[in-house]
């Protein structure tokens, strides 16, 4: 079992990873596109969520067995809401995870200089004036796009399913998810991810869109989170255990060596 603070510092490490490859590719995307219209195209978008992906993956084999890699507030929220997860530990996760969306939000200022500005940290946002109406399918997509991320999540790392696929599933539904819903929202799917950008955006003066936060990136992903979780114990009733990410990328070899 790692430390606390051992998992504390993974889960910190991975949004901050997160942050850097997902929204930095964002500006990346947009330094790239210069003056073109649009600045985004569906080419684009492919390859941003293609970026988010593979980090995910990636992380989700480096530090899943440290800490369960959830790098995402409602992530958490959700193994916690059904019992996979202790509550104690839960704000420390949360703690954790908000630092590094903050260092993975700087990392990408510190790399695109006034660029990082200019196209706003890669912020997950709409239209400021958008109405009523709009910020409710927002809310919408945003609960769908995280709820589909968690019945994923829950369901490769159930133990009747063939775990040792566990990144490469959850990075291919964050590919997926982000098609549908990034040109509602920017597909956020992360409370952490998309706080950390628009903190480090007001830092440098830019443009900020905070009445958009709670209600649509923070509220929605976490209701959608828990109700997923929710409708995947009432589907599958799947062997609960406390931290499933952990075994899901937890090989024999490191079992044994584990016991011993």
């Amino acid at each position: 079992m790692h430390s606390m603070s051992q998992r504390a510092i993974a889960e910190a490490f991975g949004t901050a990873a997160l942050v850097l490859v997902g929204p930095g590719s964002v500006v990346a995307t947009l330094t790239l596109a210069g003056k073109a219209v649009p600045a985004v195209t569906e080419a684009d978008l492919l390859a941003i969520s293609f970026a988010f992906g593979f980090i995910i993956t990636a992380l989700v084999y480096a530090i899943g067995k440290v800490s369960g890699c959830h790098i995402n507030p409602a992530v958490t929220f959700a193994l916690a809401v059904t019992k996979r997860f202790p509550w104690k530990e839960v704000p420390i996760y949360w703690a954790a995870q908000y630092v590094g969306a903050i260092i993975g939000a700087f990392a990408i200022w510190g790399v695109f200089g006034s660029n990082a500005v200019t196209f706003g940290m890669g912020q997950t946002h709409f239209a400021a004036d958008a109405s009523t109406s709009y910020y409710m399918q927002a809310a919408l997509a945003e609960a769908l796009g995280t709820g589909l991320l968690i019945f994923a999540i829950l369901g490769i790392v159930d133990s009747k399913s063939p775990t040792q696929l566990a990144g490469i599933v959850i990075g291919g539904a964050v590919v997926g998810i982000i098609l549908i819903f990034g040109p509602i929202t920017g597909a956020s799917l992360n409370p952490a991810r998309a706080f950390g950008p628009e903190l480090v955006q007001a830092i440098a003066g830019g443009t900020t869109f905070w009445t958009q936060y709670v209600p649509v990136y923070l509220v929605s992903g976490f209701v959608g989170a828990a109700v997923a979780a929710f409708l995947y114990d009432f589907l599958a009733n799947p062997r609960l255990v406390e931290r499933p990410i952990i075994e899901a990328v937890t090989h024999d070899d490191t079992a044994r060596a584990a016991a011993n």
